[in-house]
């Protein structure tokens, strides 16, 4: 295969993997930062920092782990760096951190409500992995894959949420 020739396969595997994931990455991004604007410019970094990957000569094994595992160090980046940024030049940005229209789009869920507080009794790995699991309806293969984790830890973890949310649910409505 000549040199064109691998740039062109790069090319197209990139653009096929754009096409199957852009929507999901999205959707996972904007769920951590509640901002449609923010969540477009992230996944477009996402996706920069992913073809800069691949231009570089590098392979991906997996491309939906490494897509999440790029979208999750992009949030975090993102918070690491917001953290910096005084509040009133976030919120001249349209940041809105208390902004509880995010998980209502989201969801879409005729209980949002419970949904959300239930979300929020959460540390913010276990949202993202329930949110993976549940939302996305990604298999615990992926998720393992994602956080580094044997699948058999990841099933226990997503049990132990589970359990938790159910917990959380029958102390605050009685069931």
């Amino acid at each position: 295969m000549d040199r064109d020739e691998s740039s062109k396969d790069k090319e197209q595997h990139f653009f096929d993997m754009v096409e199957r994931n852009q929507d999901a990455i999205f959707r996972f991004i904007y769920f951590r930062v509640t901002n449609r604007a923010v969540a477009l410019d992230i996944t477009q970094d996402t996706f920069t920092k992913t073809w800069l990957y691949l231009a570089s000569g590098k392979t991906i094994e997996h491309d939906e782990a490494f897509l999440y595992r790029t979208a999750r160090n992009a949030v975090i980046d993102f918070f690491k760096k917001s953290k910096s940024a005084s509040l009133d030049t976030l919120m001249e940005a349209g940041f809105d951190p208390g902004s509880s229209n995010t998980v209502d789009e989201v969801f879409r869920g005729d209980d949002i409500e419970t949904v959300r507080v239930l979300l929020e009794t959460l540390d913010e790995e276990s949202q993202q992995i329930i949110y993976l699991r549940y939302t996305e309806e990604k298999p615990i293969e992926a998720i393992a894959e994602l956080y580094g984790k044997s699948v058999n830890a990841m099933t226990v973890r997503i049990h132990r949420i589970v359990k938790k949310l159910r917990v959380n649910f029958d102390q605050t409505y009685g069931k």
